[in-house]
C-alpha cells in the first residue's frame, strides 16, 4: 500500500469520527476509516484499564463468540502485544504474528494466525489534559491483516501512532457525552418514572443496555446485624442465582464484604476475582466478569449495583466509572423510595393503631376501679407504682376477672412510654394459625390469603407497649419467637427474610398456672423465666372485700348515669348480700351484676331483690374449690344474716354451735373482718 505520513492525513478521519456521539459510533467510523487507509480487513478498539491492567473489547468482532478474534479478546493482558504497546507508549508493528512472542499467537488456530500481520497503537491522551501531569492510556487500536506478511510499513506505524494521539481528545469527548446523555436518561426515568424498588432495575436497563455490553443486571442489599451482615438480591435479570448456595459461603470472603467494607467499587475483568469466595460458582453460571457499585441510602451502606458479562475483559474503567455515576442516581431513587416506603409505613401504621386504640378503648376498664382501702390491692397499687417507671417485664397473674388489663394500662401510663402506642393482643381469642401474623406480621404472598404486607403488633408497638393477655394460650412454636423477641428485640415478618428491630416493652398476664403448664411441655421454661421479671400477683375479690361496698356504689354511679337512672344508692341489705358473696368472676363479675341491677331497677335505691335472679343466686351455689372457702362463706353468710352480732341467743357464734372466742379465732386465721361502715 502507498506510504500515508504527516498531520495532514489525520485530518479526514478526525472530521469523521467528530460527527460520532456514542462509543459505538466512534468505532464504527474508526474502523470504517482505518480499514480504508490501511488496507487490512480487521480493526478493532480496546478501552484500557490501569487499575486492572485489562483491556475491554469494544468493537463487535472483538465481543462475538463466532469471530476469529473473540478468543484473543478474553486473554490477560500480560504478554499480548496490546500490553507491550502500552508500556512502551508507542505503536507496535508485528509483520508475522505466528511468528512472534506474544500471546495472542497462541491464542487462535495456528492455520488463522500464520503470515498475519499487526499493528497496535495506544490512544493516549498527553499530559497536559490529565490530571497529575502523566500520561494516561485510554484505549488501543488493533488492525490486523490475516494471511499477509508485512502488510504494513513503518511509516504506517509512525502515521498510526500520530493519529493516535489526535484521536484522543475526540475519545474522551465522546466518552464524557455519551456518561452524561445516558445519566440524564436515567435521572429522568428514576425521579419522574413510575419506580418502585421491584421495577427499579428493570427501568434502567434498556438506557443501560445502549452504552454497556452486558448480560446480567442485579439490585443487591444488605441486611444482618453489624457482627453478622449478609445480602439479599433484591432483583436480579439474566442469571438464576441460588441463594442456598451463596450461604456455603463466608461472608468476610466475598465481594459483598469488600463493597461493604471500603465503600468503592469493584472491577472484576475474569482474570482478577481469585479473592473472592463466590467466584467458581459465578463461572459455573456462565458469569466471568463483572462490576459492583455502592449503593447509599441516608448516607449509609445500602447495597450495591451489579452488572455481569458472560465474556472476560467485559469491562472497562470507563463503564465502571460510568456505572459508579448511575449508582450515585440510584442511591437518590432508594433514598427516595425508603422515604415513600417509610411514609407508607407510618400511614399504614397509624391506621392500624386508629383500629386496635378503637377497639382497645371499647374494651378497656375503668381505671377508678383501681381504687381501694384493703390492703391487699394497696400492696398491688404500690408494687404498679414501683414498676411502671421501669422498663421491665412485668408478669401479671390473678384470677380472671381481677382486672389484669386494667393493670397494664395503669403500668403503662405511669410509664415514660406513656405517649406511645400500648398494644394488647389477648392470646386466647386468636386461632393459632394467625397468632403469628398478629404478633409480628406478615410478607405480601406469606400465605394464600396475604394479599398485602400487614404489620404486627409488635412493629406497631415500637417506642411503647405490649400487653399479652392469656399469654399461656400461646402456641408452642410462637413462643420461641416470642422469647427471641425479648432476648433480643428484633424478629421476622412471617414469610419475610429482613430483620426487623424493635424498642418494646413487654407486659404479659395469664390466669393459668405457667409452671403447671410447663410441667405439662404446653409452655417454655426460659420462656417463663424471661416473661416472670417482676411478678405482679392481682388479689381476687375474696380477698380485698372491704373494697365491695365501695366497688359496687362506683358502677351503680356509672351506669345510672349511662343508662339515665336515677340510681343514687344501695340498701344495707343489698351491700351485706354483695360483701358475703364469694365473687369467682371477681370485678367483672361485681360489674356486670351492677349494670344488671341498674337496668332493671325502680326508684333511686337498688334493693337486695333487685339483685336475686341476677347471677347472684345460681351464682351462690357454685361449690367453693377448698374446705377453708367452704368455711369461710358459711361463716360470712351466718355473718350477714345475723347482721355481725357475734354473742346471745341471735348472734353468729350461736347459730353455728361455737363459742364466741372460738369464732373470734376462726375469723382471723380466715382473713374475715366487718365491711366498713358506709354512707348509704
Amino acid at each position: 500500500m502507498g506510504t500515508l505520513t504527516g498531520a495532514r492525513d489525520c485530518f479526514p478521519i478526525l472530521s469523521a469520527l467528530l460527527q460520532a456521539k456514542t462509543l459505538r459510533q466512534f468505532d464504527e467510523r474508526l474502523q470504517q476509516e482505518l480499514t480504508k487507509l490501511l488496507g487490512c480487513e480487521v480493526v478493532g478498539l480496546y478501552l484500557y484499564s490501569e487499575t486492572t491492567a485489562a483491556f475491554s473489547p469494544v468493537s463487535e468482532s472483538l465481543r462475538d463468540p463466532a469471530s476469529t478474534a473473540y478468543p484473543i479478546a478474553q486473554l490477560p493482558a500480560a504478554g499480548t502485544i496490546k500490553e507491550a504497546a502500552v508500556l512502551a507508549g508507542q505503536a507496535i508493528l508485528t509483520e508475522d504474528l505466528s511468528a512472534s512472542l506474544w500471546t495472542e499467537a497462541q491464542a487462535i488456530a495456528p492455520h488463522i494466525c500464520q503470515a498475519t500481520s499487526v499493528l497496535v497503537s495506544p490512544i493516549r491522551m498527553p499530559a497536559e489534559f490529565v490530571s497529575g501531569a502523566t500520561t494516561k492510556t485510554l484505549a488501543v487500536i488493533a488492525a490486523v491483516a490475516p494471511g499477509k506478511p508485512a502488510a504494513f510499513s513503518e511509516d504506517d506505524r509512525i502515521w498510526l501512532d500520530v493519529l493516535s494521539r489526535h484521536i484522543a481528545p475526540v475519545l474522551t469527548a465522546v466518552l464524557a457525552a455519551e456518561e452524561r446523555d445516558t445519566l440524564v436518561a436515567i435521572n429522568k426515568q428514576v425521579v419522574l418514572g413510575t419506580i418502585t424498588l421491584d421495577n427499579l432495575i428493570h427501568s434502567i436497563e434498556p438506557i443501560l443496555r445502549e452504552v454497556i455490553h452486558h448480560d446480567v443486571t442485579g439490585l443487591v442489599r444488605f441486611v444482618g446485624e453489624p457482627h453478622n451482615p449478609w445480602f439479599e438480591i433484591v432483583a436480579c435479570e439474566g442469571v438464576d442465582i441460588d441463594h442456598n448456595v451463596l450461604r456455603q459461603f463466608p461472608f468476610e470472603h466475598m465481594a459483598a464484604a469488600e463493597i461493604l467494607r471500603t465503600g468503592k467499587p469493584l472491577l472484576l475483568t475474569g482474570h482478577n476475582q481469585d479473592q473472592f469466595a463466590e467466584h467458581r460458582y459465578f463461572e459455573s453460571l456462565g458469569v466471568f466478569s463483572a462490576m459492583l457499585c455502592p449503593l447509599l441510602v441516608h448516607g449509609a451502606p445500602y447495597g450495591f449495583l451489579a452488572i455481569g458479562s458472560k465474556r472476560r475483559n467485559a469491562f472497562s474503567e470507563r463503564d465502571l466509572a460510568l456505572t459508579e455515576q448511575i449508582g450515585f442516581h440510584l442511591s437518590h431513587a432508594l433514598t427516595n423510595l425508603s422515604a415513600y416506603d417509610q411514609i407508607r409505613r407510618l400511614k399504614d401504621q397509624l391506621e392500624q393503631e386508629n383500629v386496635y386504640l378503637r377497639e382497645d378503648m371499647g374494651a378497656s376498664l375503668d381505671l377508678k376501679t383501681l381504687v381501694g382501702d384493703s390492703p391487699a390491692l394497696q400492696k398491688s397499687l404500690r408494687a404498679i407504682e414501683m414498676v411502671a417507671p421501669t422498663d421491665s417485664t412485668v408478669l401479671i397473674t390473678g384470677e380472671t376477672g381481677t382486672g389484669k388489663e386494667l393493670v397494664a394500662q395503669a403500668i403503662h401510663r405511669l410509664s415514660p412510654r406513656r405517649q406511645k402506642a400500648l398494644m394488647t393482643v389477648n392470646c386466647a381469642a386468636l386461632p393459632p394459625t394467625l397468632i403469628e401474623s398478629e404478633l409480628f406480621g406478615h410478607e405480601k404472598g406469606a400465605f394464600t390469603s396475604a394479599t398485602a404486607r400487614k404489620l404486627g403488633r409488635f412493629e406497631l408497638a415500637h417506642g411503647g407497649t405490649i400487653f399479652l393477655d392469656e399469654v399461656g394460650e400461646l402456641p408452642i412454636d410462637v413462643q420461641m419467637k416470642l422469647l427471641r423477641v425479648l432476648e433480643a428485640q428484633e424478629f421476622n415478618r412471617l414469610g419475610g427474610s429482613h430483620t426487623i428491630r424493635v424498642d418494646v416493652r413487654v407486659l404479659a398476664a395469664t390466669n393459668v398456672d405457667l409452671e403447671q403448664a410447663i410441667k405439662r411441655g404446653a409452655f417454655r421454661a426460659d420462656l417463663f423465666y424471661r416473661l416472670n421479671v417482676f411478678p405482679l400477683r392481682l388479689p381476687t375479690l375474696r380477698e380485698r372485700r372491704d373494697d365491695i361496698p365501695l366497688l359496687a356504689r362506683h358502677f351503680a354511679k356509672k351506669y345510672g348515669l349511662r343508662h339515665r337512672k336515677p340510681v343514687t344508692r344501695i340498701n344495707s341489705a343489698a351491700l351485706k348480700a354483695l360483701s358475703a358473696y364469694d365473687w369467682p368472676g371477681n370485678v367483672r363479675e361485681l360489674e356486670h351484676l351492677m349494670e344488671r341491677a341498674v337496668i332493671v331497677s325502680q326508684g333511686s335505691i337498688l334493693t337486695l331483690e333487685e339483685l336475686d335472679g341476677l347471677g347472684l343466686s345460681h351464682e351462690r351455689t357454685a361449690p367453693p374449690r377448698t374446705l377453708a372457702e367452704a368455711e369461710r362463706a358459711h361463716i360470712m353468710d351466718v355473718l350477714v344474716r345475723t347482721n355481725w352480732i357475734l354473742a346471745g341467743t341471735q348472734g353468729a357464734a350461736e347459730k353455728l354451735g361455737m363459742k364466741r372466742s372460738t369464732l373470734q379465732h376462726r375469723m382471723k386465721k380466715l382473713d374475715i373482718s366487718r365491711p366498713p361502715r358506709h354512707a348509704s
